[in-house]
């Protein structure tokens, strides 16, 4: 007898939650006691692509009129542009009439007309939609009573209205993860949710046109804890103080440190990839930030910074990557994403910032080239951080031995204000 046979039926249904529906199907072959497990799976998993759609859209049928799960858990539906509007209709209906709590929908490049049900329904908990143009939704009566989490890669609307509506319809969203392409329908994205925790926004450079001066976000949540915005263009930006945030992530091209101007001032974890000219009337005072990663094309103005941050702990210089999920990164990978590899010049501050004395605990630096404004930065926090403990260096992959060995000799002999500062060198 094989051994998964003898798991318990609870732990057998979440194996076969994890595989794509028709192969969870096969397994009904294997003994009598598999016979009806694929029945009573509460995840489904379709894809249906330009091959044979007919056969498909029939097995997807036959699986939702079988399926004798208490609760459909979620249904992913990951579709060919001649996906029939019809048969998406009809697999929607059929999925919340089974109280779906998780739906997705990937139609690449191809317009989707999902029921006007799925806008009121009740237990849907996630929804993500990606790669589509969503088209024939309702600007009013818009409702998901139990929506959580929303997220939108790549997918385009009609009209700046209707994201509006959809989002007004959202009274506990909590996450909201919306990517999209610079040629974009919609130009002034409104968030306006009050519930909002976790807010992700990622925009990438498509083609050489222009941008116009309504292209960029409103964004009105005070309550976010959690933000990452990654541009690729410059956009308008209109945020409301944000008193609960606790990690912020941002990239923004030449020029645009002004919009946020006093509203990242409450995190305590922050990511900085701002490129000069910065005015210091923009950046406040982080009276809480902790720990602060910048990026290696920033570095001109890191004394300025560290003169607004008197509490930070750890400082970590690193090539600039958008936090955000491995589902994100794998869908934009195949996009162009500068994040520039030039090593900016800095200028050592007139007086020691208050957090070198008091608070600066740890230092790193990732992709260490050894470039004399690298070194003579590295040199000014053993020279002048009172209560460092750690300075950690990563040199770049490339550098040969003998080069990192010369690094590390100019590094160790480098004056150390701080008795029990260890230098770590890799």
């Amino acid at each position: 007898m094989d051994r998964i046979s003898l798991l318990p039926e609870d732990l057998i249904l979440k194996i076969l939650s994890s595989v794509p529906t028709k192969f969870s199907v096969t397994t009904s072959l294997l003994s009598k006691r598999w016979c009806y497990l694929w029945k009573h799976v509460p995840k489904l998993l379709f894809y249906l692509g330009h091959s044979d759609y007919q056969r498909a859209s029939r097995l997807v049928h036959t699986f939702l009129l079988l399926n004798k799960a208490p609760v459909l858990e979620s249904m992913h539906l990951s579709l060919g542009q001649n996906g029939s509007s019809i048969d998406i209709d009809t697999w929607t209906r059929v999925a919340i009439s089974r109280g779906v709590r998780n739906l997705l929908y990937f139609r690449f490049s191809a317009t989707l007309r999902l029921p006007r049900s799925l806008y009121t329904c009740e237990t849907l908990v996630t929804l993500t939609l990606i790669a589509a143009i969503i088209v024939d939704v309702p600007l009013t009566n818009i409702c998901f009573p139990s929506l959580k989490a929303l997220i939108l890669l790549f997918v385009d609307f009609l009209s700046d209205e209707i994201v509006s509506s959809l989002l007004c319809g959202c009274p506990v969203l909590t996450e909201l993860n919306v990517s999209r392409f610079s040629n974009a329908r919609v130009k002034t994205f409104t968030v306006f949710v009050p519930s909002l925790q976790c807010l992700t926004i990622i925009d990438i450079k498509k083609g050489s046109q222009a941008q116009g001066d309504d292209v960029g976000f409103v964004i009105k949540a005070p309550s976010l804890n959690s933000l990452t915005i990654y541009s690729e263009f410059s956009w308008f930006c209109s945020l409301v103080k944000m008193p609960y945030l606790v990690k912020a992530n941002v990239k923004l091209p030449h020029g645009d440190s002004k919009k946020f101007k006093g509203c990242l001032t409450s995190a305590k974890h922050l990511s900085l990839c701002l490129q000069p000219p910065l005015d210091p009337s923009h950046i406040g005072v982080f009276d809480q930030l902790v720990s602060l990663n910048l990026c290696t094309c920033s570095l001109d103005w890191c004394g300025l910074i560290l003169r607004h941050t008197p509490k930070l702990r750890v400082l970590r210089f690193v090539l600039f990557r958008a936090n955000v999920s491995p589902k994100i990164v794998n869908i934009i990978k195949k996009c162009r994403m500068s994040y520039g590899d030039s090593i900016t010049q800095w200028e050592q501050p007139s007086s020691v910032p208050q957090c070198l004395t008091s608070s600066l605990e740890t230092v790193e630096w990732i992709d260490y080239k050894g470039t004399q404004t690298e070194k003579e930065m590295v040199m000014y926090f053993l020279k002048n951080s009172r209560q460092l403990k750690k300075v950690s260096i990563r040199s770049l992959a490339s550098i040969n031995l003998n080069e990192k060995h010369k690094m590390l000799l100019e590094l160790a002999s480098a004056q150390r204000i701080s008795s029990e500062c260890r230098l770590l060198f890799t």
